[in-house]
């Protein structure tokens, strides 16, 4: 980091008088000046005056004064611009070697994903943009419930453009504020989960080697049947706020004891009371879930998806309704499988070599839930998206 300007005339007078290496110059300087600061702070507390070793009161004063004065020019203008403002750039830059930048283009903007405390102060030199891209309208439906994460949608320029975290440029804010602004995001509701999302691209955990594996056969399926709405799974996860895996030892040691949390959309699940056990369900629906002996699940998810999408609204009862819901995430966890080809490391990883399943909406799942849990997504499963 360069010295700031107040301080090079002392490290340049420093060096010429003392001889010293300019390295331990500079150290030696910046105790000086800044043992001039405190001592001019007690001074001033106690109303008396303080002068530099070679008795100079006025030059403490005037550094004082110096770095007060010191703000960039765009200081006043960056407090207009927001986190998700879209700026009217052409390219931004990406290091691809040592020394040498390559510009990736952005014919639709790219947007800022600085946070909007960090991007307003005028101690802050940089801010963070990425490209903005627009997503066929068959596609975009299912990455606005932010099914990927490098994908952040941006509603105020339209239900098809999201910000692409896959690229993310560091520029001055000096670019930022001469470059055109459109807000991306209006709402507060809005605000609010574009910082969630960006936040998520940052924070998501990383799983166990050995349990990828046995992840991949539900992220496939959600990611092949999850945008097509018409189909009973598309119509499924369209009503799926979240997919999260809870291991109950905390990831300290292979094997896992792993559960899916299939959390659902208000509304989806019928309400219970907390305090009594939910209704069974109809002896229609058991029988057609798990045959005559009634134990092991005989359907498959595709099969209970369209029971309950041809039914929502129809002869199911509340009951009914809740235990398709369960049998529906039951099926899924029951995907969750390892290769027959996997190393012993992966074949063992999960206990009981089976992830148990449990449903539950978004107003029941609770603080002690979520954060001991975490998010399956499919972000690696995909590639960026061509610009």
């Amino acid at each position: 980091m360069l010295p700031s300007p107040v301080l090079r005339a002392p490290w340049r007078t420093f060096e010429r008088s003392t001889g010293r290496p300019a390295r331990l110059s500079r150290v030696l300087a910046i105790l000086q000046v800044n043992c001039w600061a405190g001592k001019l702070a007690e001074c001033q507390g106690r109303g008396k005056s303080v002068g530099s070793p070679s008795g100079d009161v006025s030059a403490s004063s005037s550094a004082q004064e110096t770095t007060e004065a010191v703000v960039p020019a765009w200081a006043d203008r960056i407090r207009e611009y927001r986190q998700g403002d879209v700026l009217r750039v052409d390219s931004i830059p990406r290091k691809i070697a040592p020394g040498v930048v390559d510009w990736v283009e952005t014919p639709l903007g790219a947007a800022v994903i600085t946070q909007t405390c960090d991007l307003v102060l005028s101690d802050r030199p940089t801010a963070h943009l990425v490209p903005v891209v627009e997503l066929p309208a068959s596609e975009a439906k299912a990455n606005r419930s932010g099914r990927r994460p490098h994908l952040v949608h941006l509603p105020a320029l339209g239900e098809c453009c999201f910000a692409d975290l896959t690229f993310m440029a560091t520029v001055d804010k000096q670019v930022v504020v001469d470059a055109g602004r459109v807000p991306g995001v209006k709402d507060i509701a809005d605000v609010r989960k574009f910082g969630q999302r960006v936040g998520r691209r940052f924070s998501r955990f990383a799983f166990p080697d050995e349990v990828v594996p046995w992840l991949r056969p539900l992220q496939s399926v959600a990611e092949s049947r999850a945008p097509k709405e018409s189909s009973p799974i598309g119509w499924a996860f369209q009503r799926v706020a979240s997919l999260r895996l809870w291991c109950e030892d905390e990831w300290d040691s292979s094997p896992y004891a792993l559960t899916l949390f299939v959390v659902l959309e208000p509304g989806v699940l019928p309400p219970f009371p907390s305090d009594v056990p939910v209704p069974p369900a109809s002896e229609r629906i058991s029988r057609w879930l798990h045959g005559a002996d009634g134990c092991a699940l005989a359907r498959k998810h595709g099969e209970i998806a369209q029971l309950l999408q041809r039914e929502s609204d129809t002869s199911l009862t509340a009951a009914d309704r809740y235990w398709l819901w369960s049998a529906l995430a039951e099926a899924w966890a029951s995907m969750c499988k390892a290769p027959e080809t996997a190393t012993p490391d992966v074949l063992t990883a999960v206990t009981g070599g089976a992830i148990e399943s449990e449903i539950m909406s978004t107003e029941d799942f609770s603080f002690e839930q979520y954060r001991h849990s975490e998010e399956i997504d499919l972000d690696h499963l995909s590639s960026p998206l061509p610009i």
